[in-house]
């Protein structure tokens, strides 16, 4: 069987006969580009951020020069945030960009526009013309387009201690909220799938079941990543969804969402994702401090492990990679995709 990246990528989240695993960095929150990345690609940061050219060749840079079988932008995690006036330090190659204030004290503060004008704002028009830009660049690259999800944007709106408070003292509201920005995922993932997405990556990391609980979970976040799975399904697009933690009691709920595949906490086994998500390909599961710390080695050991019989479906980081991740260590992972490649490495 010989098969081109996408239709590897494709066949994996399907769970169909592969000739091999593939291994994939879908960006946004697991950023592909550390500052080493940075220095060859000919781009720079903070600038990729603004430019769709420069995203969309950064992006294509990084899987050119770390061996990831997947292009995927934006390249932070910031884009939905400052669509609703959080504001924004972009960074540099060295520090990634972050929420420096977020701009209300409480849910019950909270004015928006309507999501024509959201749209509208900041970079969200700049990722989807990045995403159109890969689709006539990226050849056989699957694109994979990065949301945060629906209640870590809401999270990111009001200042999160307080927003998860209100989750318990004010339901109505923060549910309304959320909703709000369900509303907008829905409508900014249909123009990245028509721009030429492969697939959606959920990055719902702010309101995880191991933070809080599965009761709250299942109340306050379930229902809007449902609806935002839904609609990405309707339009013809494939849903990743990436949570730290354990699931515990809500992994029957996650099952529920019907998600193409989930992409789990390093902690976590394969073999008890199976049993839990038994219809969602697994993608997973090196840990991102291991790519930061540890030995190419012993990197390159694990991933062939990990991607071999019985292993992950495909081979990712499991979250955020250090911007001073060594590049040896990525090569070292990617390394994997390549059986006799792997097994020279770990004899070096």
């Amino acid at each position: 069987m010989s098969l081109d990246r996408r239709e590897r990528f494709v066949r994996a989240l399907a769970r169909q006969p592969l000739d091999r695993a593939p291994v994939i960095c879908t960006g946004g929150s697991m950023t592909a580009t550390p500052d080493e990345v940075v220095a060859l690609s000919g781009y720079a940061l903070p600038e990729a951020h603004g430019d769709a050219a420069a995203m969309a060749g950064l992006a294509l840079a990084a899987a050119r020069i770390t061996g990831f079988e997947s292009v995927g932008v934006p390249l932070c995690v910031t884009v939905e945030a400052e669509v609703f006036g959080a504001e924004i330090d972009l960074g540099d190659a060295r520090t990634e960009a972050r929420i420096v204030r977020e701009p209300y004290a409480s849910v019950s503060d909270v004015t928006l526009p309507p999501v024509e004008d959201l749209l509208q704002r900041g970079r969200a028009q700049i990722s989807v013309e990045a995403v159109r830009l890969l689709a006539q660049q990226a050849g056989d690259l699957p694109i994979i387009a990065n949301l945060i999800g629906p209640v870590s944007i809401a999270a990111a709106v009001v200042e999160p201690t307080a927003f998860l408070r209100e989750l318990r003292t004010k339901p109505a509201e923060t549910a309304a909220l959320s909703a709000r920005a369900t509303d907008f995922l829905i409508a900014w993932a249909l123009q990245l799938i028509e721009a030429g997405a492969d697939a959606i990556a959920i990055h719902e990391d702010t309101v995880t079941p191991a933070l809080v609980g599965p009761r709250t979970f299942e109340q306050a976040v379930v229902p809007h990543l449902r609806r935002l799975v839904e609609a990405i399904h309707e339009a013809g697009g494939r849903v990743l969804l990436h949570m730290c933690g354990a699931l515990g009691r809500s992994a029957e709920a996650v099952a529920r969402l019907g998600v193409d595949a989930y992409i789990p906490d390093a902690s976590l086994s394969v073999a008890d994702l199976h049993k839990s998500l038994p219809g969602a390909a697994l993608i997973g599961n090196i840990s991102t401090f291991l790519l930061h710390q540890g030995e190419p080695k012993g990197i390159a050991k694990l991933a062939a492990r990990l991607s071999g019989p019985g292993g992950f479906d495909a081979l990712s980081p499991t979250c955020g990679m250090s911007s001073i991740t060594p590049l040896q260590n990525i090569l070292a992972m990617t390394s994997a995709k390549n059986a006799r490649a792997a097994q020279e490495f770990s004899n070096v």
